[in-house]
């Protein structure tokens, strides 16, 4: 960090970085990894992994939390490392840019690539800024043309047709690491792991509690919705969502977690937003609200209505429809796509055949020249 004046040593933090290495492949934990953390100018600490892939902490001097709940504070808001993994038989791996806050304890997951796998040696990975800091294309902007079914419907309407039976909380999602077209790697994720990325990667942990489960509540629903509709996989996509944040979401492989949010996620993972009355995840768009502005929630709007003592749902109310609620899963599942792998001809029958019965009468509010079915039974005549 350089040397610093008495002055500025008083609007100095600290937070903490931990590290953990694992096989990429088996996730098994790598004993005796080595480890250096350095700053700009000097090496901070030199350690190797335990019996269980980690290393202790170590404190790094970071600016005053102070810095990051004020949007127009030039900063800095954040200092940053960069972290050396190495272990024989394994591809080193170099991190940089990784952020530390103040007062905020992060741990740093390594998934270290067997040298025979072909990996370039090292590894590098730089962290990107927080989303809310980047500037911004257009977010949530649609991958490809919408079915003609579904053209007239606003992807922030909740009578959206959906795709699936019922809600799941995946018990994995599939990332591609880029804009939809893009030719990049598909990363499978536990999906709580995936929503702790995502949170850690859009802002700033150091933000109030209410106000980080809000983003953490749009975070969430944002997701499901795209799973529940099958936004990508029903247009022939071979994952469920992207780390464009042009298209969805920031996700950064490689990247720290913050441990107040890893714990508001393991409690909040599986409560998502929906209407009143309807069972699908509202389609929860979001921005900055200063880099970029939407018609959804705004990032840093939601530090403001927190710290008027706004609970998360009153938070969310101010940016969807005032009968939005929150509800809690536990239909913790494995991703199954509609389609029941075979051709439903006349005279098939069961729930597949009534999903598609739903979507007819579904598509008839926008299109009420195709004829309703009455009570939908399930039966193919």
């Amino acid at each position: 960090m350089g040397v610093k004046t008495e002055g500025e040593k008083s609007h100095m933090g600290m937070g903490t970085i931990m590290v953990e290495a694992r096989a990429a492949d088996e996730a098994l934990p790598i004993e005796g990894a080595e480890v250096v953390i350095r700053d700009r100018d000097h090496i901070l600490a030199e350690m190797q992994t335990d019996a269980n892939g980690q290393t202790g902490q170590v404190s790094v001097e970071a600016p005053d939390k102070e810095h990051t709940l004020n949007p127009n504070d030039p900063g800095p808001h954040y200092s940053t490392v960069e972290i050396t993994v190495r272990k024989p038989g394994f591809v080193n791996t170099i991190i940089s840019q990784v952020p530390i806050f103040d007062g905020i304890n992060a741990l740093l997951p390594v998934h270290m690539h067997p040298v025979a796998e072909g990996w370039p040696d090292p590894e590098r990975y730089v962290i990107p800024p927080p989303a809310v800091e980047q500037p911004e294309e257009e977010r949530f902007v649609q991958a490809v043309a919408v079915p003609m079914a579904a053209q007239n419907i606003s992807q922030s309407d909740p009578a959206q047709p959906y795709v699936l039976n019922e809600v799941i909380i995946p018990d994995y999602i599939t990332v591609h690491m880029g804009k939809p077209n893009d030719y990049a790697r598909n990363i499978r994720v536990p999906f709580s792991e995936y929503i702790k990325n995502v949170t850690s990667s859009e802002i700033y942990p150091t933000w109030p509690n209410n106000s980080l489960l809000a983003n953490i509540h749009a975070i969430v629903t944002f997701a499901l919705n795209r799973v529940y509709t099958e936004w990508y996989r029903s247009r022939g996509y071979p994952f469920d969502i992207t780390n464009s944040t042009q298209f969805d979401m920031a996700f950064v492989e490689n990247r720290d977690i913050f441990s107040n949010i890893s714990q508001l996620v393991d409690n909040y993972f599986n409560t998502y937003a929906r209407r009143a009355g309807h069972r699908n995840p509202f389609f929860t768009e979001f921005c900055s609200g200063t880099t970029a502005t939407c018609p959804g929630m705004s990032q840093w709007g939601t530090v403001a209505l927190a710290n008027q003592g706004l609970t998360p749902l009153q938070i969310l109310r101010r940016y969807y429809p005032n009968d939005l609620e929150l509800v809690m899963s536990n239909n913790i599942q494995s991703i199954t796509e509609s389609y029941p792998g075979m051709v439903l001809r006349e005279g098939s029958s069961g729930p597949d055949v009534k999903r598609i019965q739903d979507f007819l009468n579904r598509i008839r509010v926008n299109y009420p020249l195709i004829p309703q079915i009455p009570n939908p039974k399930g039966i193919l005549c």
